[in-house]
């Protein structure tokens, strides 16, 4: 009875190491397969990298404007995206956040040079009334809160319609908007909607490889705007001084 027993033991040990080999080489050749999916369409042997690796490559191909393979969390790979946070979505948001960045970064330092040459009121961006116990501003066309609640609803219909238009590419074309839906249609690509709205001057470009350029142009300075901001609030909160103060001293010392 024992022998029979360690024989049945014994088969059951390898039944179960049978198992665990195929379902060994299974993952292998499903990873595989995706390896085989996320190889990199172009050759990217003479392009500017960063801190890259083989395995960020198979997803980041160049094709994305101001793409230098740099990605060490991984936040673009597809294998790891899920919900909203796809890499359609990552791509689309950073050009956003770059437009808002160059706008913000402009916004804050341009009171501060004309003010100080006599154009206007010189007042840091800090003390317009965003923040009261940094400073308000009293002399706006109306209190800075009724302000500020009406820059949140404005900036929320605007929000809502641009996430409509990522979401359904051309859609606010047939959505009513006290007749300018013609030129809401977009281009399909929302990060570049064109039109005569979004491209007034035609500043479009007339070809490709100038609209690349003009990608790549936007997305660097974006990039940098970005930075910018960031060290406007974190010299704010060290110095108490707007940045072109902040210059000034930086030059004077």
């Amino acid at each position: 009875m024992a022998s029979t027993m360690l024989t049945k033991r014994a088969n059951l040990q390898a039944a179960k190491a049978a198992v665990s080999s195929q379902a060994s080489r299974a993952r292998i050749v499903r990873c595989r397969a995706e390896g085989e999916q996320g190889i990199a369409k172009v050759d990217r042997s003479k392009d500017e990298l960063y801190f890259t690796s083989e395995s960020t490559l198979q997803y980041l191909d160049g094709t994305l404007p101001g793409d230098y393979g740099f990605d060490p969390l991984g936040l673009m790979d597809p294998v790891n995206s899920g919900g909203f946070i796809t890499p359609q979505w990552l791509a689309y948001s950073e050009v956003i956040h770059c437009r808002w960045a160059m706008l913000g970064a402009a916004g804050c330092i341009a009171p501060e040079i004309l003010g100080r040459n006599g154009i206007g009121v010189n007042i840091r961006w800090f003390e317009t009334g965003v923040i009261p116990p940094a400073g308000t501003y009293d002399q706006y066309w109306t209190d800075p809160y009724s302000l500020f609640y009406l820059e949140v609803i404005a900036m929320q219909f605007a929000e809502l319609k641009r996430w409509q238009d990522f979401k359904y590419p051309g859609s606010q074309a047939k959505q009513y908007f006290v007749g300018l839906e013609a030129v809401m249609g977009g281009s399909g690509d929302p990060a570049y909607p064109g039109g005569p709205w979004f491209n007034m001057f035609n500043l479009g470009g007339k070809s490709e490889a100038e609209m690349k350029k003009l990608k790549l142009n936007e997305i660097k300075n974006g990039r940098l705007a970005m930075i910018a901001v960031f060290g406007y609030g974190a010299q704010a909160v060290l110095t108490g001084k707007g940045p072109y103060e902040n210059l000034l001293d930086h030059l004077a010392d």
